[in-house]
């Protein structure tokens, strides 16, 4: 995580308020890496909110300003789809080139996955990018994102996300793996309380987001998902 624990408190609140977390009923949500969750994240709904959205990415670009002078990042790819946005808005204010990377390549050769114009650095060689995203659960989608920019030759170490859950286990050994760093604005643990904070739980929700917290994996289990997340999707 890049921001201070306060700023992440205020990214969970921003994500309940704008109605972006969703808790299941008697039928969970399967995510596309196989596990089952109570909850799911849609950060879709801070598209259409301008006052969170400007305040968010405007502390985004604060947080990540260091780490992209430290890294010589030169470039914004977004993911698609739900990191388009983010990514555009962060390489705005951040006064970077933008690309984006389609989820499977359209075509032939180094355009028929990553859109755009890649610059490059004083030695001639692609620049530094930072990846962004909406949301993570076990981090396998950006690790496979990080290696399609890597076979084009786009030299990627480090992913941003809105939101990561930082709950599923060895996801950072397999990030460390993949050379890949994560970053976050918040997670779960911050959601979780903010949700509680909120007063929006009934007593149902609230043991059934006590229980997931406990243990995600045997949760996962108990309710037909995957107790680790096999290679391929994930988000």
């Amino acid at each position: 995580m890049i921001f201070s624990p306060a700023d992440a408190a205020r990214v969970a609140r921003a994500l309940v308020a704008t109605d972006a977390v969703r808790i299941a009923g008697d039928t969970p949500f399967f995510y596309t890496s196989g596990w089952a969750s109570p909850v799911y994240v849609d950060a879709h709904a801070l598209l259409c909110d301008v006052a969170w959205r400007t305040e968010l990415m405007e502390a985004a670009a604060r947080a990540v300003t260091p780490l992209v002078a430290r890294q010589g990042i030169g470039a914004v790819v977004g993911s698609e789809s739900s990191g388009i946005a983010f990514a555009a808005w962060l390489a705005d204010r951040l006064g970077l080139p933008m690309l984006y990377l389609r989820k499977r390549p359209i075509g032939w050769g180094v355009q028929a996955q990553l859109q755009g114009r890649l610059p490059h650095r004083g030695d001639g060689l692609p620049a530094r990018v930072l990846l962004v995203d909406d949301v993570t659960t076990d981090g396998r989608s950006k690790m496979a994102a990080a290696q399609a920019l890597r076979q084009v030759g786009v030299d990627v170490g480090d992913a941003l996300v809105l939101f990561d859950y930082a709950i599923y286990p060895d996801t950072p050994q397999r990030l460390a793996q993949q050379q890949l760093q994560l970053h976050a604005l918040a997670s779960w643990a911050q959601l979780h309380v903010a949700l509680l904070e909120a007063g929006r739980l009934n007593a149902a929700q609230a043991q059934t987001l006590a229980e997931f917290t406990a243990s995600p994996t045997q949760w996962s289990l108990a309710h037909g998902g995957t107790g680790a997340s096999p290679v391929g999707g994930a988000a």
